[in-house]
């Protein structure tokens, strides 16, 4: 060490001394440490600023006591663990300790568990933010494919295309898939109801007529006696005609009316499928796994 440094060590430990304040690059320090940039303009090529200690996780969790407002800067969140002083630390960036736990500096870098889902209007991953569309977890980079590990995915992620989210159950795993976005009505789904319906009424009347043979009044004989040719109950018409069974016709009848009863049955419907959604507006859904 030369004796101009030694000078203006000692010199700058007086000021401080002095008036408690100590200016670098500057003769009037407006705070209790004040650095100036040795070229605040032009285009010098020389480096300023202040260089924050740079460490791991692992070390950051392992520091005994630490005061409050002491600031790090993390270059590497995958060792140690995030539990305890680290239990933030899912990222690499400023952080300050605030008595009990690391901090982030950085809001944009604000702390979420690995593993948080969250919904977005972007189209692509940011932030440590990853889209769920199945994609191979080999794709991802190498600290995401580690916090992905973490939740038990190690061949792809989970693909939350076309689907909503629902809490699973307690015969259901995280991840499974089930449902339809259209859903198909049986006739099992059907209210459990009768749809037969009874009809009845009265043709009019015709007045006074006869039933032949071309008009639906007749009827055959059966079992006859005199060689099955319908002789033996005098049927009208020839037993010929209908191989041997004798053919009867009404007589004629004052006027009469006809009545008719049945039922009748109804074929709805050509078994389409319904669209099962309600309203919807489109979004993407992310997993976060850290930067």
């Amino acid at each position: 060490m030369n004796t101009k440094s030694l000078l203006s060590i000692i010199l700058l430990i007086i000021f401080n001394i002095v008036y408690s304040q100590i200016g670098i690059n500057t003769t009037t320090p407006q705070s209790t440490l004040d650095i100036n940039a040795k070229n605040p303009t032009g285009t010098a090529t020389n480096t300023d600023g202040m260089l924050i200690p740079r460490i791991d996780r692992q070390r950051a969790q392992n520091m005994g006591i630490v005061e409050i407002s002491t600031i790090i800067y993390i270059s590497d969140y995958t060792t140690g663990s995030q539990t305890v002083k680290a239990q933030n630390i899912d990222a690499n960036g400023f952080y300050y300790y605030n008595g009990s736990v690391w901090e982030k500096i950085n809001k944009s870098l604000l702390s979420y568990p690995v593993g948080t889902i969250t919904q977005s209007f972007k189209s692509a991953d940011y932030n440590g933010w990853f889209l769920l569309n199945g994609r191979a977890i080999s794709t991802l980079p190498v600290r995401a494919q580690v916090a992905a590990a973490s939740l038990g995915l190690t061949t792809t992620l989970y693909d939350a295309t076309d689907r909503t989210l629902k809490t699973k159950n307690a015969a259901e795993n995280i991840g499974d898939t089930g449902g339809s976005n259209s859903v198909v009505i049986l006739q099992s789904n059907l209210p459990n109801i009768n749809l037969t319906t009874s009809v009845s009424g009265t043709a009019l009347s015709s007045g006074l007529h006869a039933h032949g043979t071309d008009t639906g009044g007749s009827f055959l004989y059966g079992g006859t006696s005199v060689g099955n040719n319908g002789t033996g109950h005098g049927g009208s018409a020839s037993p010929g005609l209908f191989g041997g069974v004798g053919v009867g016709n009404t007589g004629v009848s004052a006027n009469h009316t006809h009545t008719f009863t049945g039922t009748t049955a109804t074929n709805l419907g050509s078994g389409q499928s319904l669209n099962n959604r309600s309203a919807y507006v489109v979004v993407n859904t992310f997993i976060y796994l850290g930067q």
